[in-house]
């Protein structure tokens, strides 16, 4: 799976993406915005890939990898996936190394994820959510057209602000 926005080339993760990946998810200033857990590790990332790519062969879709086309350089993640193997509701999740954020990387690639879900996936609804403290976050999500619906607990995290995207009235920002 692969498409690109102006600036970015969205696409299935390859092997070659662990030493970024794990550079951007252990990073200490990351990882403040997500829930508290053990330190990603190379076998974490292999585990990751593997998942990953069994759930696009099966569903369509997964957390893809986001390169910057003016550099091919690795900058980031941004893709959907259900919030629990069998839950109905489907998470739509974006993370970007610090060298990448205030960019509008974010909302671009939100904007490409939500599009190509709605569109070539057929998906009728998607959620994202995110610490209250993690403004930029906040902003990715409203700017790229998703609406803020409240409050919500979600993997192990109380206090969570929920975004929703529906194709019935989700249009691309302008």
């Amino acid at each position: 799976m692969r498409f690109e926005t102006a600036r970015l080339v969205i696409r299935t993760f390859e092997p070659s993406d662990e030493e970024p990946w794990l550079a951007m998810v252990t990073d200490p200033d990351f990882r403040r915005y997500l829930p508290p857990g053990p330190i990603p590790t190379a076998e974490t990332f292999q585990d990751a890939i593997q998942g990953r790519h069994a759930m696009e062969r099966e569903r369509g879709f997964a957390m893809w990898a986001v390169d910057a086309k003016e550099t091919g350089a690795f900058v980031g993640q941004c893709g959907v996936r259900p919030v629990e193997p069998t839950g109905s509701e489907i998470d739509l999740a974006y993370h970007f190394n610090k060298a990448s954020w205030n960019k509008g990387y974010g909302t671009e690639a939100v904007t490409a994820v939500l599009a190509h879900v709605f569109g070539s996936i057929g998906l009728s609804s998607v959620m994202a959510v995110v610490m209250p403290e993690n403004i930029g976050s906040c902003r990715v999500a409203e700017k790229a057209g998703m609406r803020f619906v409240g409050i919500a607990s979600y993997y192990g995290v109380t206090g969570l602000k929920k975004y929703v995207a529906d194709r019935d009235w989700w249009k691309a920002p302008t």
